[in-house]
């Protein structure tokens, strides 16, 4: 995976009685729900031990960021996990981009 550019990665773990129907979830709708997301140039997936679901999701650039996670395409995809949250052990989300300059301010005193 090319790092240059930002990505974001996310991390989830479904409780034991429900992993297997998380998996295919996962698999099936999400990543492709991620892939429809104007802005994302690619989409990787992986898991780890423990059931833990990784997703790799790279931008186009830094300035697509905000407005590719602001798009209607991405709401859809935030709420197709709301059926996921009592289930859920672990969820954590990571954004990964180079922030701009700083604009510089001076005391006028």
């Amino acid at each position: 995976m090319n790092t240059d550019g930002p990505f974001m990665l996310l991390r989830a773990r479904a409780a034991e009685p429900e992993r297997e129907r998380f998996a295919i979830w996962f698999r099936r709708v999400h990543l492709e729900d991620i892939r429809g997301i104007p802005g994302v140039t690619r989409v990787r997936s992986g898991r780890v031990a423990g059931g833990v679901h990784l997703g790799f999701y790279s931008f186009e650039s830094s300035e697509t960021v905000q407005a590719s996670l602001a798009s209607p395409e991405a709401a859809y995809a935030r709420g197709t996990w709301e059926e996921w949250a009592p289930h859920l052990e672990e969820l954590s989300i990571e954004i990964w981009a180079t922030l701009g300059p700083l604009p510089l301010y001076h005391s006028a005193s």
